[in-house]
């Protein structure tokens, strides 16, 4: 009986790697991933040139932040690209009804492509971290360092979990909208608000709520202490405030939360002493993506497919 088990387990782990591995494969030689890919590359490239043109042997000083910015703000469409249309499309072109004939579990398809998206996504973090490293070290004239080696490796992993929760979004939205146009619309209408217009907006709403103005730096402490706690509602924020002590990368992301520590970047301070204090922003870029997977398991697992296989 341990023996069947055992080959049940070691068949439906070699299934999730094959279709991993097909799904990384279709990934990798798509041609909008390949267009997408060099165009972030081409942004990532010049703004690390102007940063580094500027650190005078210090790469994470002068402009390093705008790198941090630039991430932020465009590489999560990359994660919505590589997960809006990760079922929808399967259902659209009919495979999900071949590999439902096949002995598949639901939970081994879900899974493999999951897997195959964030595998994807490594090699994105990966390419796009090297480019930054490569770019900043020869137009700085800085030497490499374990110092600068063990920050950038947090950077990348930071990176990771932050764009790794929109791809999970991706996922989800093609679950539940079961059509990849639909997937792809509201996925992006959730990228502008969460990263690019979300500190425009609460600032707006906390402006309205506390009848302060923003900009009245003698009588703003109540709004900015509601925008702070409103601010966290947003992924950009935790990301922001690992990578660089700010609030938010978002246009007008502002809040009285100023840590000791800005960010990883922040030289004077140690690794230790930037757990200490920003760790809950760390749990909080953890907690979200393994949060948003399971919801699309769970979604896609009760979801009734009987007519994709009609």
């Amino acid at each position: 009986m341990e023996e069947i088990t055992e080959g049940l387990v070691m068949k439906t782990n070699r299934n999730v790697f094959v279709i991993a591995q097909k799904e990384f494969a279709d990934n990798v030689w798509s041609p909008k991933f390949i267009m997408l890919l060099l165009t972030f590359i081409v942004i990532v490239f010049s703004k690390s040139y102007i940063a580094g043109i500027g650190a005078e042997g210090n790469i994470f000083g002068g402009r390093f932040l705008d790198i941090g910015q630039i991430i932020a703000l465009f590489l999560p469409f990359m994660g919505i690209a590589l997960g809006f249309d990760a079922m929808s499309k399967e259902r659209e072109s009919g495979s999900l009804n071949v590999l439902l004939t096949h002995p598949l579990y639901r939970d081994t398809i879900i899974t493999g492509k999951t897997l195959g998206a964030m595998l994807t996504l490594a090699m994105v973090v990966f390419v796009s971290t090297i480019t930054v490293l490569g770019t900043l070290l020869v137009t700085s004239g800085a030497e490499l360092s374990s110092l600068m080696i063990n920050r950038f490796v947090i950077f990348a992993i930071l990176t990771y979990l932050f764009l790794s929760i929109f791809v999970a979004l991706g996922i989800l939205g093609s679950i539940v909208t079961k059509n990849a146009t639909k997937s792809l619309i509201y996925n992006i209408a959730i990228w502008l608000v969460l990263c690019i217009a979300f500190g425009m907006i609460v600032a707006t709403a906390s402006s309205i709520a506390t009848g302060e103005k923003p900009l009245d730096l003698s009588n703003n402490d109540h709004f900015l202490e509601v925008n702070a706690v409103v601010q966290k509602l947003s992924p950009n924020h935790h990301y922001a405030m690992t990578v660089s002590g700010r609030p938010s990368f978002s246009w007008l992301g502002v809040s009285s939360e100023k840590p000791n520590v800005r960010g990883i970047s922040d030289t004077e301070h140690t690794l230790e002493q930037w757990w200490y204090e920003l760790w809950p922003n760390v749990i909080v870029l953890i907690v979200t993506p393994a949060f948003l997977t399971i919801m699309a398991f769970m979604t896609f697992l009760r979801q009734d497919i009987s007519k994709d296989m009609g």
